[in-house]
């Protein structure tokens, strides 16, 4: 039961250091030395109590580890997190732009990936993991703003188009105006 412990996959140097310093020993556990015999030499037995936490802290510091592997590979690889951009032909002079046409799929990782970070953010093993659970709630926030301004501009220029596009007359009544919309256009 402590070898199947100490062989989880689970088990990180981190968890053999924080061993060592439990049996005041230093030993190198992938040395072929590491064997039985040195496992009741270093009297191992006598610490199962600490060795049966570690494994258990261990697994519960894999799942994190698999959420932020999880995380990454949605945000970084996956097609999962793309935005769902067309093109588009305008109603009133038949010209291509690009619109965003949804953004649930986006929204969904979003939430689901910030409510995962704020719990491992106050799990006991933060200190572990602070620097990548601090760099994925960072990025997530900054994909959360853009994406929030790429659809107030998007919104906001349908709203003109439609007023400098599509009623020839405003052109003549707010001429500084459509030409700065021409121009940014």
């Amino acid at each position: 039961m402590l070898g199947e412990t100490l062989l989880q996959p689970s088990i990180r140097d981190r968890h053999w250091r924080e061993l060592r310093i439990e049996v005041k020993e230093d030993f190198d556990e992938t040395s072929e030395d590491f064997t039985l015999e040195k496992v009741l030499s270093l009297n191992l037995l006598s610490h199962s109590i600490m060795i049966f936490e570690i494994g258990d802290n261990a697994n519960k510091q894999l799942k994190i580890e698999k959420d932020l592997n999880d995380i990454k590979f949605i945000w970084m690889d996956s097609e999962k997190s793309d935005l769902y951009i067309t093109k588009e032909k305008s109603k009133a002079d038949n010209e291509d732009y690009f619109m965003i046409k949804g953004t649930d799929n986006i929204m969904e990782h979003i939430e689901n990936h910030s409510g995962l970070l704020g719990t491992h953010k106050s799990s006991p093993f933060y200190k572990e993991f602070d620097t990548e659970i601090d760099h994925w709630e960072s990025t997530i926030s900054q994909i959360t703003e853009t994406l929030e301004i790429l659809m107030q501009v998007q919104s906001k220029w349908k709203y003109l188009e439609s007023i400098f596009k599509g009623q020839p007359d405003i052109s003549k009544q707010l001429p500084n105006e459509d030409s700065i919309f021409k121009r940014n256009n």
